[in-house]
């Protein structure tokens, strides 16, 4: 361990507990609306298309992804990256409460007018946390040193895979035959709770204390100039070309995430208050991440995590597979299975992201780092 590691920065219990706290809170916010339970499930209630289901999937995505790049050139000449995501984060983060309305007002009146809330709010919030997110892990890696990082991040996964496996019972009830409100007030009302939860959380993220970056001597750069010289860093930089080749290819896995629910409830005979389950199983995974990260990252260096992490990655659609062959033969227990394959999607859809981005932080120059992220 370097020195730089045993002696931690200036501020970093507080900030340590302040951005750990709004990880899990955001962890948990999120779970009410997951991605690949909940989402997908009303999705199929307001259409009977496919092609939507995997739109409203993939749309949010690009919309976080895409952006990125120009916030990068962008938020590479401040020299606080706070304010940024902070602002960022409470101009996005209310498009959920929105969705909610839309969705309860009109679920049953008028469902394509929902589902068009639904996606297009989706990738208003998405595109307001890529604002936040690139600065987000240059703040992250300016106030907490390498070798905290995995239990700074491991810890809030725990916790927020814990405050998540309360969000499935919640959410098995909310959306259950005996809950609380009907059709599509259930759905209305998983957007609220999601919407409030990640708005404390970025209160909390504003009491973070960043110490100014120091910035080269030369004038900044024009967002042009640095989007600019994106192709000599590919071409000189092997390392990190190599890690986004790899990047590229794990995150072709996720392609059929919004699948396996719709497969269990429509194809496999399961109801849709299986949803419940099947999302404290991704949380037991993402509790199992958590762990994961706190030990391997920490203890043995991003790029065994990495490896660990895409093997993970890989059985998702071996089990799904072989669950579809053996379906009839299962009966029942057919669930059985696909809790195994929601745990697992629980470890890959919390973990993929993070050693990528964790050799990213200690690869980079820090000048450069919101453009490597």
């Amino acid at each position: 361990m370097s020195t730089a590691d045993s002696v931690p920065p200036k501020n970093y219990k507080h900030n340590a507990l302040v951005i750990g706290g709004e990880s899990t809170l955001f962890s948990t916010g999120i779970s009410f609306i997951s991605a690949s339970t909940v989402i997908p499930t009303l999705v199929a209630q307001l259409t009977n298309s496919p092609v939507l289901v995997g739109l409203a999937a993939g749309l949010p995505s690009g919309a976080w992804l895409l952006p990125q790049l120009f916030v990068a050139a962008w938020i590479a000449r401040f020299r606080r990256k706070k304010p940024v995501v902070v602002g960022a984060c409470f101009a996005s983060r209310p498009f959920f409460i929105l969705i909610g309305l839309a969705v309860g007002f009109f679920g049953n009146s008028r469902p394509g007018l929902a589902l068009a809330a639904l996606i297009i709010c989706q990738v208003l919030f998405y595109i307001g946390d890529a604002v936040a997110s690139v600065p987000w892990f240059d703040l992250f890696a300016k106030t907490i040193p390498p070798r905290r990082r995995g239990r700074v991040l491991g810890i809030s996964q725990i916790t927020g895979g814990i405050g998540g496996i309360l969000v499935g019972i919640a959410v098995r009830y909310i959306l259950g035959s005996n809950g609380p409100w009907p059709y599509p007030w259930n759905y209305a009302s998983l957007f609220f709770f999601a919407g409030g939860i990640l708005l404390i959380g970025a209160f909390l993220l504003s009491q973070v204390r960043e110490e100014p970056s120091e910035l080269p001597d030369d004038t900044p750069p024009s967002i042009g100039q640095v989007l600019a010289s994106i192709p000599d860093i590919l071409h000189n930089d092997r390392p990190f070309c190599l890690m986004l080749v790899i990047r590229l290819v794990a995150g072709f896995i996720s392609i059929a995430t919004a699948f396996y629910v719709i497969y269990a409830t429509k194809s496999a005979g399961l109801d849709s208050g299986v949803t419940g389950l099947f999302l404290s199983a991704q949380v037991v995974g993402t509790l199992i991440a958590g762990m994961l990260m706190s030990t391997l990252q920490d203890r043995f260096g991003v790029v065994v995590y990495m490896r660990v992490i895409i093997a993970v990655a890989a059985l998702p659609p071996i089990l799904a597979l072989i669950t579809g062959l053996f379906s009839q033969q299962l009966g029942s227990a057919v669930i059985y299975p696909f809790l195994v394959i929601f745990c697992l999607l629980g470890i890959y859809l919390n973990s993929i992201g993070w050693p990528f981005f964790g050799w990213i932080l200690e690869h980079a120059p820090e000048h450069k780092r919101p453009l490597y992220i």
